[in-house]
């Protein structure tokens, strides 16, 4: 007898099929078997997919292979599947130092370099100040 999918989550659709499967398995192919098991319609996979993509991503059953093949964690060595983030945080620390003179304007080159145009204006509030008295108002 066919097991019944439909009140079960997409992800754990997805770990049965895979738990039953020899191997790797690319992410569409995945899809489409946890589609035709909880008997989604064309626009309910169309709604799904990426929903279902962040779910695996985030589930720590899964892993992500090479070519978006995905398989279970539990069948792989830490050392096959880890990815190092510092390295990762080290190229962004790098990239977002280096500022684009060009794409910015007067006011973020400013921002940026700490420098401040309006240097007899005392506070910078957002308000225009005359130089009255506030006892004026």
């Amino acid at each position: 007898m066919a097991e019944n999918y439909k009140n079960e989550s997409l992800v754990d659709v997805a770990y049965s099929i895979l738990k039953d499967h020899p191997g790797e398995i690319a992410f569409r192919d995945l899809f489409n078997l946890v589609a035709e098991k909880t008997e989604m319609t064309m626009d309910r996979k169309d709604a799904a997919i990426s929903g279902f993509f962040t779910n695996l991503c985030l589930d720590g059953r899964f892993v992500t292979l090479k070519n978006n093949e995905w398989d279970l964690r539990e069948r792989h060595t830490f050392d096959k599947v880890h990815v190092d983030l510092n390295a990762i945080y080290e190229d962004i620390e790098e990239d977002s130092s280096i500022a684009d003179d060009d794409m910015m304007d007067e006011d973020e080159k400013n921002l940026h370099l700490g420098d401040d145009d309006d240097e007899n204006s005392g506070s910078d509030n957002g308000y225009y100040d005359d130089g009255e008295s506030s006892e004026n108002y």
